[in-house]
């Protein structure tokens, strides 16, 4: 019979007795009190869910990028519109090759203040970008940058007469006639203008004119005179000797002070000198010519005089310096130059120094420099005596430093002027250290005529 018994509410249930049915036959073990009351362990996130999360966070730094780049070009033209606002450039950007400039001086107006008004440099011709820092309206510091144009302005220089004459035949280039010559441009264009007849002596009017690499002209009406050469007796032609020698005595008497010396300078066109004699006479100084260059390009010549000349003075006592005809007409030369002075003098004692004498004004045009290049020669002759432990000083007469040379622009202080005027009385209006007052001196102890010189002790 079956094991089942009756409920009171008239279920039928199972007899706990009767035996277990198979579904019953693994029931679950029963749990402890404790396993009820344990917390459970945190569940994985979702993979949708993190793709989501990941999408989100890019899609944040994307918004955020765009939003700063958009910042930055919107703040960028608003800089731009407030730099067009406050910068306003001059409309002429062009300067002079060499002059002095400030960035202020290409401003028309600034709304702000500039951080640095620094100089512009214009020793190159051409296009220059210029950078400048200023503080605008809203306080910020921004950068400008423009363009300038550097350039020649000004016109050659011919240094001529109104009228000039040569003998019938003239062989010569009547452009060199005149000294002419460009500041920047080393070989500038010269021509003559007119009809002539060097071969028919009469009056011609003609003109001169000289073009630089960036257009400037220059011109100079003169009259060309073309005569018959005078002759003497012989049939040969002739030049007067007018000069009058000078007495070393007569010099001292008018010249000699406290404050100055007077010296001599020599070569070997003045022989054998009896030192003695000079030194007795009244010189206290004396300058000699250590060399020469032959002609432009050519080489180097110790004066046969010079060994002779500077063991004697420096025997008896006197002071010395020494000059060097130079036709240098490149810094190249200029250099090798002062080198081979400096290797010549290395056995004697030169108390005045080295003089650059560059006085070959009829061949200048010739020469391939401008004006600018051979006081850049004559710069480096004195520098690189300078770093050979030489006093330097520049040679040359009153009308080519005041034309030419024009030291005040250039000459460093260290450097002095050795200054030829044969005059009365000097001119000059710069600041000068010796005067060659006359080239026909008479000395005791030198035949024939002398260069003269007066010293300034301060």
């Amino acid at each position: 019979m079956d094991n089942y018994s009756t409920s009171s509410a008239g279920r039928v249930t199972p007899n706990s007795s009767s035996p277990t049915s198979p579904v019953d036959q693994n029931p679950p073990a029963p749990q402890s009190l404790s396993s009820h009351t344990a917390s459970k362990a945190p569940s994985s996130t979702p993979p949708h869910l993190l793709r989501n999360i990941v999408l989100v966070v890019i899609s944040l730094i994307i918004i955020i990028g765009i939003s700063v780049l958009a910042w930055l070009y919107f703040d960028e033209q608003a800089n731009r519109r407030l730099d067009a606002e406050s910068v306003h450039l001059k409309s002429d950007l062009r300067i002079k090759f060499g002059s002095e400039a400030k960035v202020s001086d290409f401003l028309e107006s600034l709304n702000g203040s500039l951080v640095n008004d620094h100089t512009v440099n214009t020793d190159t011709l051409g296009e220059t970008e210029v950078t400048f820092e200023y503080i605008n309206s809203k306080n910020r510091r921004h950068k400008i940058s423009f363009t300038i144009n550097v350039a020649d302005l000004v016109e050659p220089t011919i240094y001529g007469l109104n009228t000039y004459t040569v003998y019938r035949d003239y062989t010569g280039d009547l452009t060199d006639l005149m000294l002419s010559g460009d500041d920047l441009d080393d070989t500038p264009n010269r021509e003559i203008f007119g009809d002539y007849d060097l071969s028919t002596p009469g009056a011609y009017s003609l003109e001169y004119i000289v073009t630089d690499a960036s257009g400037n002209v220059a011109t100079h009406p003169f009259t060309l005179n073309v005569v018959v050469p005078p002759t003497d007796n012989n049939g040969e032609t002739y030049t007067p000797d007018t000069s009058e020698p000078l007495k070393l005595s007569d010099v001292i008497k008018l010249h000699k002070s406290d404050h100055t010396k007077i010296g001599i300078d020599v070569s070997q066109w003045q022989g054998d000198i009896e030192w003695s004699k000079v030194k007795s006479a009244g010189v206290e100084f004396a300058f000699i010519r250590i060399g020469y260059q032959v002609g432009f390009n050519g080489e180097l010549i110790l004066d046969p005089y010079f060994e002779q000349n500077i063991r004697a003075a420096e025997g008896i006592g006197l002071p010395v310096g020494v000059y060097f005809y130079s036709y240098a007409n490149s810094i190249e030369q200029a250099i090798e130059q002062a080198n081979w002075i400096a290797a010549k003098l290395q056995n004697y004692t030169v108390e005045l120094g080295v003089a650059f004498d560059w006085e070959n004004w009829g061949d200048f045009n010739s020469a391939g420099m401008s004006f600018r290049t051979i006081r850049k020669v004559a710069e480096t002759f004195l520098d690189r005596l300078d770093e050979h432990g030489y006093r330097g000083n520049l040679y040359s007469s009153k009308n080519y430093l005041e034309k030419i040379w024009q030291p005040n622009l250039w000459l460093p202080d260290r450097y002095d002027i050795w200054l030829a005027q044969y005059y009365d009385r000097v001119t000059y209006e710069g600041d000068y250290w010796i005067w060659q007052m006359s080239d026909s001196g008479e000395v005791p102890g030198i035949y024939g005529a002398v260069d003269l010189d007066i010293m300034y002790l301060n």
